[in-house]
């Protein structure tokens, strides 16, 4: 068995409950967005000091509604970075096809240089189609829904070379790539500097420029790590596996989990990986620590409960709680939510055992958290996270 590492995700929303449902765009709304910064600053410092393992954030954008209010989050977690000693920044997480990849690795590179080997890379792929089809005009590609349709095609393509441009860029002095998007460098671009000549690398005797590099590289060797939410597919769990990252699954049933991670292990192993079953991948779930049951699943369904049903729900995150062989629709409230094991909430007991149960069953490295700041009170988050430190994680960590 594994310790496993406790993940903060953070979305983050922007506003509470009464001011999204009164249309004032509270992701436009200057105090709103302090208040949110305000507390995720006072979240993350707390488990800064408490153990936490890491904190992530969302990549979304035009939000203006409040949801998932985090158009970059690379910047916060270097905002956060800045202001703890100890716990990992990641993003969960870029998009990659609607990034230019030399300027995301650089943009990485330098987070992990600023927080001295705290960060991690999350990438995806993109499905909210508001956002996703605007930004990828310039790439002609959007939004995707695993549906090995064309657009699906396309954006897979497109993120699987935007990946290997990103390692390539933080694994060499210098280098170049020739695919279906990218030519790196172009041909013929001359730049006739002869300081590049005498103190760099990649011009020719011809003055064109041969290979290229960023600056700086990453601190951690050979880059920072990598993870990859949220995927049901086992396409997905097998390319993760190939290239060393690790992928975060909402599933909540355990066949469809179990399948998951024995892709993953298989696959791993044919790039000489020997791994445990459960290692080297995460499990997402809605966690929150309350001094009774009830109260626990008050402030969830407040809080997960409550976006789910009007945001996640019909963007099709249901799927994430079908049963291996259910047909038919599956319920978005928070009943359903918390009766298909998404949600561990309650007391510590409670959640301690919610956790056993995931443990004996799967044995998963990682386990992400979902935070929610406005949505649950500040003072109600800081008790979770305290009380998460004190009586739930000391079981399953070092």
């Amino acid at each position: 068995m594994f310790h496993l590492k406790f993940v903060l995700f953070y979305l983050p929303t922007v506003g509470t409950k009464k001011q999204i449902e009164s249309r004032m765009l509270p992701g436009q709304n200057t105090q709103a967005y302090q208040s949110m910064l305000y507390q995720i600053t006072e979240q993350v410092k707390a488990a800064d000091q408490l153990g936490y393992y890491a904190c992530a954030f969302t990549e979304h954008h035009f939000h203006i509604e409040g949801f998932e209010t985090s158009n970059n989050p690379i910047l916060l977690s270097l905002y956060l970075g800045m202001q703890t000693k100890n716990i990992k920044l990641a993003q969960l997480a870029n998009v990659l096809p609607f990034h230019n990849p030399i300027r995301l690795a650089e943009d990485i590179a330098m987070l992990d240089q600023m927080t001295k080997g705290r960060a991690i890379a999350g990438i995806a792929r993109g499905y909210q189609k508001r956002w996703a089809d605007i930004l990828g005009q310039v790439y002609g590609v959007g939004a995707t829904y695993s549906d090995k349709s064309e657009t699906d095609a396309k954006n897979r393509a497109l993120f699987n070379e935007h990946y290997q441009i990103m390692k390539k860029a933080w694994t060499s002095e210098t280098f170049t790539y020739k695919g279906d998007f990218w030519n790196i460098p172009p041909e013929n671009l001359q730049f006739p500097m002869e300081a590049v000549r005498a103190f760099g690398k990649g011009l020719g005797d011809d003055n064109q420029i041969s290979e290229i590099g960023i600056a700086p590289r990453c601190y951690q060797k050979p880059h920072v790590p990598v993870w990859q939410p949220f995927s049901f597919s086992e396409e997905t769990f097998r390319f993760c596996a190939r290239e060393h990252i690790v992928p975060f699954m909402l599933n909540t049933d355990d066949t469809s989990i179990s399948n998951l991670l024995r892709a993953y292990q298989e696959e791993a192993s044919k790039v000489g990986r020997e791994l445990a079953l459960g290692e080297s991948v995460g499990v997402f779930r809605d966690v929150l620590v309350a001094k009774t049951d009830e109260e626990g699943k008050r402030l969830a369904a407040g809080g997960n409960g409550w976006v789910w049903e009007n945001w996640f729900h019909p963007l099709g995150f249901g799927e994430a709680l079908r049963r291996d062989g259910e047909k038919g629709q599956i319920g978005g409230d928070f009943n359903t939510l918390y009766d298909r094991g998404f949600e561990y909430v309650g007391t510590p007991d409670s959640v301690n055992f919610m956790i056993e149960k995931l443990v004996k069953n799967h044995n998963p490295e990682y386990l992400l958290m979902w935070q929610y700041p406005g949505l649950v009170p500040h003072e109600d988050m800081m008790r979770h996270i305290e009380m998460f430190a004190s009586q739930v994680m000391p079981n399953w960590v070092d």
